[in-house]
């Protein structure tokens, strides 16, 4: 069966005629999971359980910052890898989001760390209330999850991924690169090995989602996606570790794409979802959608380039994915893609970013891109945002094009761009911007951490780069910097932000509270 007519049958609309088929899926897909998960009984909210919040990936934190002055400090601490022979990391790093928890009446955060250790610390007092010492560094942000069926104390799971370099127990040739930590005792539930594939790499970066059927699903950077089941009690001993059970196993790349990317198919970015289908941007090059119920790929968008950032999807399902630039002939940038169309058909538009060697990249996006849906009921555009290795942050309309064509990734295809409003040079960075309550927006760099505010105008058609929100009201875009946080300091790491303060690993060995 054809990609296409599994994605039409995954979703029940094979033979549905062309006319009602866009109503159809906007109504099958447009399901929303709610961003807070609530139990009266245990006193629990998931504020911000995963990276970048919630299940579509766009929700940022609660809360209107006025300041970047600095409120309090962690020390996290170093921590040796193995990279091109042994290094001492320190801090967190990419993508390095804390997890924000309320539990009995106390917030928490779940933080991960380069010095190995994974923390639950309270969020007044900034104090530590347990720590869980991984073999290796940690890398990505954490994931919390109810599982209903277990007992109170490992009722709350946080799933974290690391580095499978260094383990050495109880076997040396096992990566067990995701582990499962309660969060109200800090003990480990189960770890899952990674087993070997034609991908270089058996880390894990990416941030699993919980499927609330009993299932999760996590991407590993073996290019597999694991459905996992949640339940904490459903393990089995393997090669001497307890592990979870796998329900099934998707290959996230195609044999073409090994020599092409020279074993580089590592999948670091976090799934999403959009009614029954999963996205998840493989480091193989490809957006792929996968059936939650048959377990099928059902959609596969490919862009030929490396893929680290995660796949956003905004409110009326369209989907962000943001371009690195390796691999590919053309230039690095954002990609919007329309959910309810197949493969070539569902791009809308493509805005490319510029060059420029940086460490080991050449340009284009390692983050992934922010969407505003969650902070505007309508009354302002519907915007994007993203941090650029060439130094830039973009803001655009998710909506309006210029009428300007320009190649996509692989200079196959024209395709539209869309009206950015505003592009200011902040400095190079692999992080992700965040809205914020208030039109405010943080943005985290290699050169310290920046709070704008967004300012709107009224405008009109005529007027160049203007944006219209859902009423067709124009509007001009302007940033003003409010304040800059420890400028010439390497921050790797995306910032939350809780009832107004601001919350960022940095790679001076600190989480930092700023408000």
């Amino acid at each position: 069966m054809t990609t296409r007519r599994k994605f039409l049958k995954s979703i029940g609309v094979i033979g549905i005629s062309a006319t009602v088929l866009p109503q159809v899926l906007k109504d099958t897909l447009g399901k929303m999971d709610s961003t807070i998960t609530l139990n009266q009984q245990t006193d629990y909210e998931l504020l911000v359980p995963t990276f970048l919040g919630n299940d579509q990936r766009r929700f940022y934190g609660r809360g209107i910052p006025q300041k970047l002055k600095l409120i309090n400090k962690f020390k996290l601490g170093c921590g040796q890898t193995y990279r091109k022979g042994m290094e001492t990391w320190c801090g967190a790093g990419w993508t390095g989001q804390p997890a924000v928890i309320k539990d009995k009446g106390k917030i928490y955060l779940i933080c991960p760390s380069y010095d190995h250790h994974l923390r639950k610390i309270e969020i007044d007092s900034f104090k530590e209330i347990w720590r869980n010492k991984f073999d290796d560094i940690q890398k990505g942000s954490p994931t919390v999850y109810v599982d209903p069926t277990a007992d109170e104390n490992n009722r709350l799971v946080i799933l974290q991924g690391s580095r499978g370099t260094l383990h050495k127990e109880p076997l040396p040739h096992l990566r067990t690169s995701l582990r499962a930590v309660s969060f109200r005792t800090g003990k480990e539930l189960w770890r899952i090995h990674h087993k070997k594939t034609d991908s270089y790499s058996q880390d894990n970066d990416s941030s699993p989602i919980d499927l609330k059927n009993g299932e999760l699903f996590n991407g590993s950077e073996n290019a597999i996606g694991y459905f996992l089941s949640s339940k904490v009690s459903d393990v089995l001993e393997l090669d001497k570790i307890i592990q979870p059970k796998i329900l099934a196993e998707v290959k996230l790349y195609d044999d073409a794409d090994i020599s092409k990317h020279k074993r580089n198919l590592v999948t670091e970015s976090s799934p999403s979802r959009f009614g029954d289908i999963i996205y998840v941007a493989s480091g193989a090059g490809h957006v792929y959608g996968i059936n939650i119920l048959s377990r099928e790929i059902v959609f596969d968008y490919y862009t030929g380039s490396d893929i680290d950032g995660s796949a956003v999807i905004s409110k009326d399902g369209k989907l962000f994915a943001a371009i690195e630039k390796e691999y590919i002939p053309g230039k690095g940038g954002v990609l919007k893609l329309d959910l309810h169309k197949m493969d070539v058909d569902s791009v809308e538009w493509y805005l490319p970013t510029g060059d420029k060697n940086f460490s080991s990249w050449k340009g284009g996006i390692i983050g992934s891109v922010a969407l505003n849906d969650e902070y505007n009921d309508g009354e302002f555009p519907y915007l994007f945002a993203t941090n650029t290795i060439e130094g830039k942050l973009y803001i655009g309309s998710q909506d309006q094009i210029t009428g300007e064509k320009v190649d996509d990734p692989l200079k196959k295809n024209k395709c539209d761009k869309p009206v950015v409003a505003v592009g200011n040079n902040i400095g190079t960075s692999i992080t992700t911007p965040i809205f914020t309550d208030g039109n405010k927006l943080v943005s985290a760099t290699y050169d310290g951490v920046n709070l704008f505010e967004i300012h709107y105008e009224n405008a009109k058609s005529s007027d160049k780069n203007t944006v219209q929100n859902k009423k067709g009201e124009y509007f001009k875009i302007t940033l003003e910097k409010i304040d800059k946080f420890m400028p010439g300091v390497s921050f790797e790491a995306t910032p939350v932000v809780w009832d107004g303060i601001v919350y960022v690993n940095c790679r001076d060995g600190y989480l930092y509270a700023l408000g």
